[in-house]
């Protein structure tokens, strides 16, 4: 088998990503077997880059409304602590490049340096404006809330979303100048909900992708499921669903998700309950993530993506910019290796992913649905 990645130059090596965060907004729902859906959107047709590709809630990294030091301003002004922003920071050794620190210096002068450099705050205020811009949803806390904060069960709060001002007006505006973010909070006199949202996942696109995305995506619990207004030129659909019927419909050719969005959704299979998934993703959040940057395979029947600790992962996945070529089929290759983590892609809506060691930072494993499918 041949596994000679062929190395760029340092020129073509160069970060092609595009910074973005996501959120996966879980809601309680009364059904017998799984009992909360999630948000998911359907792209408008000048979004999309498939017939119906549906995902997340999210958006790109922008520098001028997200980064900017006059948030810093604001929450102190605000009366954030210190301490409660420093809570949502996980420092450790073996952060992904997307989540490690911008910059040099200590954390007692961090908040006075001129831009927001600590990702675990900044993409939670993308993922939280994104979300904005594009259903209208608006997590925030007022003083009165804030005050309410708990150190000890700070990640495990939820708050209901800020809903009586005219969203149809400041979605508008932040759409068109994501700095107006800011001003709708200093307006509404709240404070974005950065504590509602655990750490997850992050992924990377591809490097054979040549202009690609690496994303965090967050998860947080609402209380109920709340009146949405799609942004038209982005969302043409908004669907709350289970994990379960998000991946049916996929299968079905109902929509189309990539591959971040099947992985995700075939890990919740596993906790089917509202109150054990927030549990679990409150706990989960404090032991890191592993950045998700697949490297391709060619194999005569599709092609397989192997993730980190699968043996055919290689040391540095961002210099992989060709697929490997394997000439056999997807089995066959599986079949000459001990330890899988991978997916599979061997149809148009064939995707199955194959793991057999532990899952990193104490996450869960996906699970595959049958097929050929059924209803469920």
């Amino acid at each position: 088998m041949e596994n000679k990645v062929k190395q760029p130059s340092a020129k073509n090596a160069s970060t092609r990503w595009r910074t973005s965060a996501s959120l996966i907004l879980v809601a309680p729902a009364a059904a017998a077997s799984e009992d909360y859906n999630l948000l998911m959107l359907k792209r408008s047709e000048a979004t999309a880059i498939a017939d119906n590709q549906t995902v997340f809630p999210g958006g790109l990294l922008d520098v001028e409304g997200d980064e900017s030091v006059a948030w810093l301003e604001y929450f102190e002004q605000f009366g954030v602590s210190q301490e409660a922003l420093r809570s949502l920071i996980l420092i450790s050794d073996h952060r992904p490049g997307i989540l490690a620190p911008q910059g040099n210096g200590c954390y007692d002068r961090f908040f006075k340096r001129s831009k927001i450099w600590a990702r675990e705050i900044t993409l939670r205020l993308t993922a939280l404006r994104e979300c904005f811009e594009e259903v209208g949803i608006l997590l925030c806390r007022s003083r009165t809330q804030l005050n309410q904060l708990d150190a000890v069960a700070l990640t495990a709060q939820f708050q209901r979303e800020q809903q009586h001002f005219d969203r149809e007006t400041w979605q508008r505006r932040v759409h068109n100048k994501p700095s107006e973010f800011l001003e709708l909070c200093r307006e509404l006199q709240v404070v974005p909900d950065l504590w509602a949202l655990h750490e997850w996942s992050a992924w990377a696109s591809p490097a054979i992708v040549k202009k690609g995305h690496e994303t965090v995506f967050f998860m947080v619990f609402l209380d109920n499921q709340p009146i949405l207004l799609a942004e038209p030129t982005e969302v043409k659909e908004c669907l709350w669903r289970t994990p379960v019927d998000f991946l049916c419909m996929y299968q079905h050719g109902e929509l189309w998700l990539m591959p971040p969005q099947i992985y995700e959704l075939s890990r919740l299979i596993a906790i089917p309950n509202y109150q054990k998934l927030l549990q679990f993703a409150a706990q989960r959040s404090q032991l890191g993530t592993t950045l998700f940057l697949p490297v391709g395979y060619n194999c005569s029947d599709g092609m397989v993506f192997a993730l980190p600790g699968d043996e055919l992962y290689v040391a540095e996945p961002h210099l992989a910019t060709e697929p490997i070529s394997f000439p056999g089929t997807a089995d066959e290759l599986r079949a000459r290796s001990t330890c899988l983590h991978r997916y599979e892609f061997t149809g148009p809506t064939v995707c199955r992913v194959h793991l057999n060691i532990i899952t990193p930072n104490g996450h869960l494993p996906p699970q595959n649905l049958p097929n050929p499918l059924h209803k469920l």
